[in-house]
């Protein structure tokens, strides 16, 4: 198993404290901002697995090019790749955006 941390800057004056942890297969990510805190999908883990690391602070740009690499091949990627399809589709309801991203959220948690 291996760990990383990152802190980023948020909404709030306290920079926000993101946790990615592989496992094998299996990719959890947390965030200690208000959404991650309730296992809601935040902007700051989905920012991080796209490769954007403009709100990271300290030295987490080597981290987040971790993390990204450890993204592929997971359930997390999966969830990620459907919602941005659904994201893209100019068809797309919003029910259905609201469900990819709760599936988004839930594989990070896990």
């Amino acid at each position: 198993m291996e760990e990383l941390t990152l802190r980023v800057k948020g909404s709030s004056s306290d920079p926000y404290e993101l946790t990615f942890i592989k496992d094998g297969s299996s990719l959890t990510a947390l965030c200690d901002c208000p959404a991650g805190t309730f296992g809601n999908l935040c902007k700051h883990r989905v920012a991080i697995l796209d490769g954007d690391t403009t709100a990271v602070i300290d030295d987490g740009g080597e981290k987040a090019d971790v993390i990204v690499q450890w993204l592929i091949g997971t359930d997390v990627e999966s969830a990620l790749k459907e919602m941005r399809e659904v994201e893209a589709s100019s068809e797309a309801s919003k029910p259905d955006l609201v469900t990819a991203k709760r599936k988004l959220a839930k594989a990070m948690n896990s």
